[in-house]
This record gives structure tokens, C-alpha cells and sequence, in this order.
């Protein structure tokens, strides 16, 4: 399986990656990488590599979608009632002029700080403790998740690293090594 970088290398990603020493800097260097990609295999291929890698991470696949688009339904991670990370992808392939095959996946994601306040909702028969005019307490349901911030679009670059890793894993430990290579070289 053959894998190009688009733009002249990792060389050319290193250079102007500047002194990198911390592991978020090499993962960002990696994924740099990743975002260069053009594969050399069928766009079936590559988008169900896309579709195992999203899998893997916890996306369940929103219906729709062309044969070279894959979507998400939100996921969230955290507890509703106190902090709270939604996230949604979107994976598009793209064949080019030259015959490959390019993959580039977005990313919503929103944080929430809680909900809103609990309020009264309706019982849930016609009878007992919620219903209007009862003796009982009333039935509270817990409120919409809230935030005040608005939701960050970005690239998600570390699923493209993912896909990278998932078709080509020799490249993509070759990458690895010379990026290890260029972090442990003396820096002038």
C-alpha cells in the first residue's frame, strides 16, 4: 500500500514545526502529517476504514450521507447533570485529478456546564402522587443541558491520524520514528 504526502514530506512539516519537545507537539506533529495524506487504494477502502475508526472512538453513524460522507449523531462524554463534552464528526472523501483519494473529518464540539433548573412535569398515569389536585409530591423532571459558550468547529485531525494508522500502520510507525528522530535531535 502506498500512501504520498501531498504537500513535499514530513521534512517540510518538521522544519516549520519549529523546537517541538512535549508530547502534545509530537502529536501534533503526527497529525500534521496525517492532514497531507492522499491514499493510492479504493475510496471503499478508505471510508470504511473511516467508518471503523469513528466506531472505535464511540460515534454511532447518522443516517444520510453520499458514499463519501459519513456523519455522527452527538456524543457525549460526562455527566449531563454537571460537566458535559458533546461532540459530532463529519468525514468527507474526496477523490483528486491524480487518482487518489483524500479523507478530511470535522468536528463540533460543545462543552455544557449542568442543566437548567428542574421543573414540574406531567405525571406519568392518571392516578397517584404528580397528578394535579393529589396529596402526593409533585414530579419533577431535571432540566435541558445549558451553556453559555457556543460550539468550537475544527478539524479533527486526530481522526485522520486514526484512518493513517488503521490503513497503512508500517507508514504510520515510519512517521512516528522520524518524528521521534527530529524531537531527540539538538535544536540550535
Amino acid at each position: 500500500m502506498r500512501c504520498w504526502l501531498a504537500v513535499g514530506g514530513i521534512a517540510l512539516l518538521v522544519l516549520g514545526a519549529g523546537c517541538a519537545t512535549s508530547q502534545n507537539e509530537r502529536r501534533m506533529l503526527l497529525e500534521r502529517t496525517s492532514a497531507e495524506i492522499a491514499y493510492d487504494l479504493p475510496a471503499e477502502q478508505v471510508m470504511a476504514a473511516a467508518r471503523a475508526v469513528l466506531d472505535g472512538h464511540g460515534y454511532l453513524l447518522a443516517p444520510g450521507g453520499g458514499p463519501h460522507t459519513l456523519r455522527t449523531h452527538w456524543k457525549i462524554d460526562g455527566d449531563l447533570s454537571s460537566t458535559a463534552r458533546w461532540s459530532k464528526v463529519l468525514v468527507i472523501g474526496q477523490h483528486r485529478k491524480d487518482g487518489r483519494f483524500i479523507v478530511r473529518a470535522q468536528q463540533v464540539t460543545w462543552a455544557t456546564g449542568g442543566r437548567t433548573a428542574s421543573h414540574p412535569g406531567m405525571a406519568s398515569s392518571v392516578s397517584g402522587a404528580g397528578k394535579r389536585g393529589s396529596e402526593g409530591t409533585s414530579n419533577y423532571i431535571p432540566g435541558e443541558p445549558y451553556s453559555p459558550a457556543k460550539p468550537v468547529f475544527s478539524r479533527a485531525l486526530g481522526l485522520e491520524w486514526a484512518v493513517l494508522q488503521h490503513l497503512d500502520p508500517q507508514f504510520a510507525a515510519e512517521v512516528e520514528q522520524q518524528v521521534d528522530l527530529y524531537l531527540a535531535s539538538p535544536k540550535p
